[in-house]
């Protein structure tokens, strides 16, 4: 994981925080979005928005000198998945989750809405880029997530190879939501490229980046 982390644009990068002294400001950030401003769950005294499932998975923070900015909980498909309890009843019916080693569950995606419209999109990039860097190595190729639905298509619009498993609900807190998962299987590789182009990444990564630009850079709708 280390050497795919940290991932830069401009001033602003993302990596993994767990067990470090940033986590608690993540956390922190998270309280804010999730708790006091979506409601999805209470307050709590100390807070900091902290569950169960921060136990086994890779907590991600976009990171400025200022501060947080956003946030991404990516749980590998081993372990337990909120869209399996918490938000099982947005799910059609006779819908099956997929579970073990090339499944993964987006949770806890936010980006700080006091931001500017320009530092609001370059943390959306890092979220996102990072969604398929952390799955590339793993073998992931279906994550899940739960979002409103015009963010859904919103990232529908970008490209995203998404596929929806049911029909918009309200959850607690009132707000409406939706399920549904990437399938990066059948990600084009000009999205791919288009998510990369401009970022700073480690030596290693950016070595298999090119590698990737190098063998797609004759296809003629890149052109």
């Amino acid at each position: 994981m280390a050497r795919f982390f940290p991932i830069k644009l401009g001033n602003t990068l993302i990596s993994r925080v767990n067990g470090m002294d940033r986590e608690t400001d993540l956390l922190k950030f998270r309280h804010h979005v999730f708790r006091e401003q979506l409601h999805w769950v209470a307050p709590s005294a100390d807070g900091l928005d902290r569950d169960e499932y921060d136990d086994f998975s890779d907590n991600l923070a976009v990171q400025d000198m200022h501060g947080v900015l956003g946030s991404v909980r990516l749980t590998h498909g081993t372990h337990p998945f909120m869209i399996e309890r918490e938000f099982s009843r947005l799910l059609a019916s006779g819908e099956k989750i997929l579970k073990g080693a090339r499944t993964a569950e987006i949770t806890r995606f936010a980006v700080d809405k006091r931001i500017s419209p320009q530092q609001m999109k370059e943390v959306g990039r890092l979220l996102y880029l990072s969604l398929l860097e952390w799955s590339l190595p793993r073998g992931i190729e279906r994550m899940y997530f739960v979002v409103e639905p015009v963010f859904y298509r919103h990232i529908v619009r970008m490209g995203f190879p998404v596929v929806p498993v049911g029909v918009p609900m309200h959850l607690d807190g009132g707000v409406l939501s939706m399920a549904g998962y990437v399938d990066w299987s059948q990600a084009e590789p000009e999205f791919i490229l288009g998510l990369r182009k401009g970022i700073e990444a480690p030596r290693e990564l950016a070595r298999a980046w090119r590698e990737f630009e190098a063998q797609h850079a004759s296809m003629p709708h890149l052109i």
